[in-house]
């Protein structure tokens, strides 16, 4: 969080304000917001300070919205880095295509070996492509590398901003819990829907994303978050058609089971066919977002 409040400092243009939400279960970021309460005054903005609800990363952004009044509203995560022109860089991209509903900045680190990127498309699950941002009926793609600004389907969550107006229109779904697996998905692929080709990304808003474990669960919850709300956003945002049903039955059983083999960890084959299970047994309860 330190890391992300001193890369705010450092913008080429800076925000008017930042508001903190904590769903931590100590004091260690109320500390942290006063102790840099003056640094940030000094420079004109103002830093607030809200606690969260402790349901989920998707109540948290949802509270950060409606505290916010600027025309744009930037979402980043708090084991996120930016570089010094990431705000004004996405900004650019506003200027540039007035149609833009979001704009995000681009993690340049990520990267997978050919052959895990490989493994992952064969199995339809995370994958990169270049200059390319899909949704798939189980999984994404992110453009690794991006060499210019691209019109995407999706905006990770690490890094977001959208217009008020969209914000006004869509809200995260809290019916996704804790971490929230498939928040960013969820939400930019219903704006996409709503109003297609307005969502970019640019290579020049950088930002290095730290993966915080702090936020992480348990391996076995995780595998079934990961499995139940990918169905559940399925069954939400894609259309019902032969193709998508043969696509998602293909990537949620046979590829998940495949790439759990791949770990070559029974506990991780073990967890995925439990969370492949589950999902049979409760598929009208995830259909309708009710997961326990």
């Amino acid at each position: 969080m330190k890391s992300l409040l001193c890369s705010l400092l450092k913008q080429t243009q800076l925000p008017k304000e930042v508001i903190i939400v904590d769903d931590s279960d100590n004091e260690e970021t109320a500390e942290l917001a006063r102790q840099m309460s003056a640094a940030f005054g000094g420079k004109g903005i103002s830093l607030r300070y809200l606690r969260g609800g402790g349901q989920s990363v998707t109540q948290a952004r949802n509270i950060g919205i409606k505290a916010s009044s600027g025309k744009i509203h930037f979402s980043i995560d708090d084991d996120v880095v930016l570089y010094n022109d990431y705000a004004e860089n996405v900004l650019k991209v506003y200027e540039a295509y007035p149609n833009a509903s979001g704009v995000a900045g681009h993690m340049e680190e990520l990267f997978l070996s050919g052959t895990s990127n490989g493994i992952n498309k064969a199995f339809m699950f995370f994958s990169t492509e270049r200059d390319r941002c899909r949704i798939l009926p189980t999984g994404t793609s992110y453009p690794v590398p991006l060499t210019r600004v691209i019109s995407c389907e999706w905006l990770s969550g690490t890094n977001c901003s959208y217009k008020r107006e969209i914000l006004q229109k869509f809200s995260w779904d809290e019916r996704l819990r804790k971490y929230a697996l498939c928040d960013d998905m969820d939400f930019s692929y219903r704006v996409h829907k709503y109003k297609p080709e307005s969502l970019y990304m640019t290579p020049e808003a950088r930002v290095i994303h730290r993966h915080s474990e702090l936020a992480r669960i348990a391996s076995e919850q995780r595998i079934d978050m990961e499995i139940s709300y990918h169905a559940y956003f399925y069954f939400k945002n894609l259309k019902q058609t032969y193709v998508n049903a043969i696509g998602f039955i293909y990537g949620i059983f046979l590829g998940r089971f495949m790439i759990s083999l791949l770990t070559r960890n029974p506990k991780s084959v073990l967890y995925t066919l439990k969370a492949q299970l589950r999902l049979i047994r409760n598929v009208g309860k995830v259909k309708q977002g009710i997961f326990n």
